[in-house]
């Protein structure tokens, strides 16, 4: 069986927008990365399962000691693949859970130094998720703690993999990593914005209690027509918190090697699909029906591959082009002291 070929196949299964901005990564980096996502996916999974957190914690615990010794008997690993399927609940998920060992195999490949990176930020990942099953979302500062949790450390290790791989100097390699974990964080909060209606119904909850509460709000009522004023008020709010980490992930493409293209579309796609999800969310009362879908359009995507490529490797015309986006999105959001930062790389 090809194992490699067979986690390519599983990752647009689970992420077609990671699958697309992984696959543009150079060699060896982009496999890395492809098994790293879906390392993280199956802890993911973990995470949004209705099962109870004791089974949880013992999922996670079982999960990463397959992966710390990925030659181990192989029927550990299947019996792993086994409880995990058994004891969680999933969609989507169910092919990658099927074929766990198939992605233990691929990430017994990687040099060791790359597997221990991985794994270190999964042990980091699994014990915030548990910290997160126990404690509410109140403020913004548990916000961006959840958020470091489950983005910010993919953004920790893309940087450390990309000095493992010669893509960046120890030196900037601590530049960068002052962004890099707003970077994931940035990813992060407009999926929080994005799909509050939906997550909601699935009982998530991400947007911060006291100030749904200052509102008059809480989770039963957010959604409701009859609130949509206060609840567009709370929004506000969010637009406004996820502005500075926008912000900062620019900075952290600015700062990466023009020669680099690969890498740098590696992050723009993203974060411009971010950028018009951000744009669509302002003000935007479908975000509260759960009926609805707040997505950007295939030509968008288009769009924002084709730029990338086009500008990947001119900061000026990066810094134009998102401070364009930034100006369609409301210019009311854009801070002068933001673009004379942005304008300094």
């Amino acid at each position: 069986m090809n194992h490699v070929a067979l986690c390519w196949d599983i990752l647009p299964l689970v992420s077609r927008s990671f699958s697309l901005c992984i696959r543009i990564l150079p060699k060896p980096l982009n496999e890395q990365m492809m098994v790293s996502y879906l390392f993280f996916r199956i802890l993911d999974t973990i995470e949004d399962s209705s099962a109870p957190v004791p089974v949880k914690i013992k999922l996670f615990r079982q999960t990463i000691l397959a992966f710390q010794a990925p030659r181990a008997e192989k029927s550990k690993i299947r019996a792993c693949k086994e409880q995990l399927l058994s004891q969680l609940d999933y969609t989507y998920e169910k092919v990658l859970l099927e074929n766990f060992e198939s992605v233990v195999h691929v990430f017994s490949l990687q040099p060791r130094p790359v597997q221990l990176a991985i794994i270190k930020h999964g042990k980091t990942m699994a014990k915030g998720m548990v910290k997160f099953q126990r404690k509410k979302i109140k403020t913004f500062a548990d916000q961006n703690h959840y958020s470091y949790y489950v983005a910010g450390i993919i953004g920790y290790l893309f940087n450390e993999l990309l000095f493992l791989n010669g893509v960046v100097s120890a030196a900037l390699k601590k530049k960068l990593r002052l962004y890099a974990k707003r970077f994931g964080l940035a990813l992060q909060k407009i999926n929080i914005l994005r799909d509050i209606a939906f997550d909601i119904q699935q009982n998530r909850h991400y947007w911060p209690e006291l100030l749904m509460r200052k509102y008059g709000l809480s989770y039963k009522t957010l959604c409701l027509s009859e609130k949509r004023q206060a609840a567009l008020k709370v929004l506000r709010a969010q637009i406004r918190n996820a502005l500075n980490y926008l912000y900062s992930a620019m900075k952290y493409v600015l700062l990466l090697p023009k020669k680099a293209i690969r890498v740098r579309m590696f992050c723009l796609i993203p974060l411009f699909m971010a950028i018009e999800s951000y744009a669509k969310c302002i003000d935007n009362h479908d975000l509260f029906d759960p009926a609805k879908k707040v997505k950007i359009t295939r030509q968008q995507v288009y769009e924002i591959v084709s730029k990338s490529q086009l500008w990947g490797t001119s900061n000026e015309k990066l810094i134009n082009w998102f401070l364009e986006k930034m100006h369609q999105a409301g210019a009311d959001f854009v801070r002068e002291e933001y673009v004379r930062l942005l304008r300094s790389f």
